[in-house]
């Protein structure tokens, strides 16, 4: 797949993305973080001090999925290559908050903005996406 895109029926939805790593020891786990799609990248922002950062550090492969929790069920899953990119934490925080909260203040909206210069991007490239909708199948559900 040269260019794959999340689906169109998920990704204006305020859901966060699932993001699948392993860590150091082997083990895998999974975070759930805000996103928002631009030029057919996923791009997530946390702090610099979250362990997430390191893991993608140390190995990048990653999966992902973006998915309703309620039926009719539908989504996005893939995999992909993450990279931590130090100087867009800000910018990209931004672009999420007005995705997810909006223009309303809250206590969350001012915590967000008060530790905003110590946030990074993470910034995942896509290999494979698979889009599902079971909209069709689950009318009646």
């Amino acid at each position: 797949m040269n260019n794959p895109t999340i689906g169109n029926n998920i990704s204006n939805k305020k859901i966060p993305v699932r993001i699948a790593f392993i860590k150091p020891d082997g083990t895998p786990n999974i975070i759930s973080l805000w996103y928002e799609q631009i030029d057919g990248k996923i791009f997530c922002a946390t702090q610099k001090s979250a362990k997430i950062v390191s893991y993608l550090q140390n190995n990048p492969k990653c999966g992902f999925e973006i998915a309703t929790d309620t039926p009719p069920y539908m989504g996005t899953r893939g995999t992909g290559t993450a990279k931590i990119i130090n100087d867009d934490g800000e910018k990209i925080l931004t672009i999420l908050m007005n995705k997810y909260l909006g223009d309303k203040k809250s206590i969350l909206s001012e915590f967000l903005k008060n530790n905003s210069k110590s946030e990074i991007a993470i910034e995942i490239t896509p290999s494979k996406i698979f889009n599902y909708d079971y909209s069709q199948r689950m009318k009646d559900v």
